[in-house]
């Protein structure tokens, strides 16, 4: 599968959780999953392949977008 292709594919899947994952305490532990493991993925599966998926580059995509769910946990709490 093509790179353009898995990019693609994880953004999409990114804005999706962004719109629907509500409850505060998910968002923020996905979000941290999220960097660490994206993290440990650049370096430990650079080279790896899973499923036609390349894990290097779904490492380094995990990273934004758990650091976005992180930064924006409190989006859906009501004020007040």
């Amino acid at each position: 599968m093509s790179e353009i292709t898995q990019t693609i594919i994880v953004v999409a899947l990114a804005f999706l959780l962004d719109r629907f994952l509500k409850p505060h305490p998910l968002r923020k532990w996905l979000g941290v999953t999220l960097v660490v493991a994206g993290a440990i993925g650049c370096v430990a599966v650079s080279q790896a392949q899973l499923l036609g998926f390349d894990m290097g580059l779904m490492s380094v995509l995990a990273v934004p977008v758990g650091a976005g769910l992180f930064v924006t946990r409190r989006r859906f709490v009501k004020v007040g």
